[in-house]
C-alpha cells in the first residue's frame, strides 16, 4: 500500500510537466506565428497603398487630418517627388523620418505614387 501514493504521485508528475510541456509548445507556436506576422509586415515591396496603411495612414487617416495634417495640399507643398521623397526619408516635427530598412527606395517609389493619386479620386 504504501507504493501505491508514491506512484499516484509520480502519474501526476508525470502528468503535470506533460501539461507545462504542452502550454510550451502552444506558447513557442504563437511566438512564432507572432515572428511570422512581423516578417510579413516588413516585406519588401508593398504597394504604395500597403505602405501608407502600414507607416501613414495612423496619422493622417485617408489622407486626411488626423494626429498629422492633411495630405490634401501635398500636391503644392511637394510639387517635386525628389523632394517629397527627401521630406519622407528626413520626417520633421511628430512625423519621424522613414529610413530604407522601414521603407525601401520601390516601396518608397510606390508610396509617393500612391500619396500623387490619394486625393484626386
Amino acid at each position: 500500500m504504501e507504493k501505491r501514493p508514491q506512484l499516484l504521485l509520480v502519474l501526476l508528475a508525470l502528468f503535470l510537466s506533460g501539461c507545462a510541456i504542452g502550454e510550451e509548445v502552444k506558447h513557442i507556436e504563437e511566438v512564432e506565428k507572432a515572428e511570422q506576422r512581423q516578417v510579413t509586415a516588413r516585406s519588401e515591396n508593398l504597394t504604395g497603398e500597403q505602405v501608407f496603411i502600414r507607416s501613414c495612414n495612423t496619422c493622417h487617416p485617408g489622407g486626411k487630418i488626423g494626429i498629422g495634417p492633411s495630405l490634401e495640399t501635398l500636391d503644392t507643398a511637394f510639387p517635386d517627388d525628389a523632394k517629397l521623397k527627401a521630406f519622407i526619408r528626413q520626417g520633421r516635427g511628430n512625423m519621424p523620418g522613414q529610413s530604407k530598412a522601414a521603407i525601401n527606395d520601390k516601396e518608397l517609389d510606390n508610396l509617393v505614387i500612391y500619396l500623387r493619386t490619394l486625393n484626386k479620386t
